[in-house]
Formats: structure tokens, C-alpha cells, sequence
């Protein structure tokens, strides 16, 4: 019975607003993961205001915008208004993606993307799933067939919900996500992933969220130990500053031994950065 179980909220969200428009408790334990779009590049700020009208009817449990940021608007132990299907929406966490994008695809951004699949991951840890299954057949989606565990709201109801970006994008998500629930415990900490994605380069050799916040007080002040949030400053700020963000890395060492380099990129930091993870690491070349 739902009474009986215990459930929590992400550690990674950074904005709560809750919404009155929800069902307390959820009746079914948490066992599938259902992804919506937004349709249209809103703000978590933006999104919450509109679940918090009581006329809208509508909710979800999480909300992601193109930043990366994480938002929390219906608490794990209820159940959201979103699926336009009680019984999926009571087993779910629903969660809700900023499009940078319009119709048909509704693409959303690399950082929206990496924050998705970090949120998936921590949720299926917390709540005991142990892989997460995508099945291309709408059949074994709603009915939970062959350890299917993903839906999509266009199971439901006559939408395009999560647009054709989203939903081609299901197999890689569960595909990131399981890679994440097998690694080793210890490198499972509270403030790491380890992919960290940004404009299509995997960024994990040179990014590590602790050693960045530890590096720098000023990081750890504002972000604590959120890895999306530190990540996103390392993204937008960090590079161009010349910050270390991983202690195997140093972009100014980088810089000063090789004047091929120099004579390339002159003071542009974050091209550094994205010559080691392309070529620099496979020539050994010294960074540190």
C-alpha cells in the first residue's frame, strides 16, 4: 500500500513550487519513468506558475528548463496531473523538458538533456529501479510488458507529447541511465555524474563537480554540491575564466606547452578544453 512506502525527492533540484493540482498519496509504488515536453522554451519559474492555476488541471512532478535547472512542483509521494491517465501518472514520475526548439520536433538543449538523464538516474537509485527499459511498442509500453518502464503521454491521449526529439531520444536516455545505475557505488557520489555533456563532447575527463566546488569557494557558496548547477557555471563561465575543473586537467599548463596551440586558438580558453577532449588526450599530450 502506498501509505506504507517511504519516498523522497531529488537532492538535485534548485526551484519547488508546488502545485495544488495533484493527487496525495500516489496508490502505486514508483516504478516508471514518463518524460513530457513543455512546448515552448519556459523557465522552471514559468512553468511552476502555470501548475500552481488550479484551472489548468495539470502538473507534473519535475520540470527541467534549457538552463539545466531542476524544479520540483509535485512531491514523489504524490501523484502528478500529467499523463492524461490516472494509473500511469499514480506509478510515474513525470517530469516536464523546456523545448529550444518548435514544432514538430521540439528539440531541447544539450544542458536540459544532461540534467534529464542525471534527474532519471537519481530517481530510479532512490526508488529502487534497477534498469530502465524503453520498448518502441506503445503495447508493451502501457501495459508493462517485457520490463517496459517507460511511457509517454502520447500513450495516452491525441498529443504530439514529448515531441519527435524526445521520443526518438527514449533509447539513448535508458541507455545513459543504465550505464550510470552500474558503475561502481564509490563513484556514485552525492555531487558527481559521469558524463557530463555539453555541445555533444563528453566533458567528464576534464569536469569533476567536487573537485570543482572544493577548487573554488565561491562556486561551492553559490552551488553547494548541485553537479548540474556547477557544471552549467563550468559551461557558461568556468572555461572562459580558466578555471580548473578536474584535477587532471589545467587549461593555462595546456596552453603554455604547445604554441600550435597558441598560434590556433590565442585566448579563446574553452577551445583548449575542447582540443584535449578531441585530440589532445588520444596525442598524450602534457595538461597538468
Amino acid at each position: 500500500m502506498s501509505t506504507m512506502m517511504k519516498y523522497t525527492n531529488s537532492s538535485l533540484i534548485t526551484y519547488t513550487k508546488i502545485s495544488p493540482n495533484k493527487t496525495s498519496q500516489r496508490n502505486h509504488i514508483i516504478d516508471t519513468i514518463t518524460i513530457h515536453c513543455m512546448a515552448g522554451n519556459l523557465s522552471i519559474e514559468s512553468c511552476g506558475n502555470i501548475f500552481a492555476n488550479k484551472s489548468r488541471k495539470a502538473s507534473s512532478n519535475y520540470g527541467i528548463g534549457s538552463d539545466g535547472r531542476i524544479a520540483l512542483y509535485v512531491e514523489e509521494k504524490d501523484r502528478s496531473w500529467a499523463s492524461s491517465n490516472a494509473s500511469n501518472d499514480h506509478r510515474a514520475v513525470t517530469i516536464e523538458v523546456a523545448n529550444d526548439g518548435g514544432a514538430p520536433d521540439w528539440h531541447v538543449s544539450d544542458n536540459a538533456m544532461v540534467s534529464l538523464i542525471n534527474l532519471v538516474t537519481d530517481i530510479c537509485k532512490r526508488n529502487n529501479i534497477q534498469k530502465l527499459v524503453w520498448s518502441t511498442n506503445k503495447n508493451n509500453r502501457i501495459k508493462h510488458l517485457n520490463g517496459s518502464n517507460m511511457t509517454v503521454h502520447r500513450d495516452f491521449a491525441a498529443k504530439a507529447c514529448p515531441g519527435n526529439y524526445l521520443y526518438q531520444k527514449h533509447s539513448y536516455i535508458a541507455e545513459q541511465v543504465n550505464k550510470k545505475l552500474n558503475l561502481p557505488s564509490e563513484i556514485h557520489t552525492p555531487s558527481g555524474f559521469n558524463n557530463f555533456i555539453f555541445e555533444g563532447l563528453d566533458y567528464s575527463p576534464v569536469f569533476d563537480p567536487t573537485f570543482y566546488a572544493n577548487k573554488y569557494p565561491d562556486l561551492k557558496i553559490a552551488f553547494g554540491t548541485n553537479a548540474t548547477a556547477l557544471f552549467h557555471h563550468f559551461c557558461t563561465n568556468g572555461m572562459k575564466e580558466g578555471r580548473m575543473g578536474s584535477v587532471n586537467f589545467n587549461v593555462i599548463t595546456y596552453k603554455s606547452n604547445y604554441i600550435d596551440l597558441r598560434n590556433a586558438f590565442h585566448d579563446n580558453l574553452p577551445l583548449y578544453y575542447k582540443h584535449y577532449l578531441t585530440n589532445g588526450y588520444k596525442e598524450n599530450r602534457k595538461c597538468v
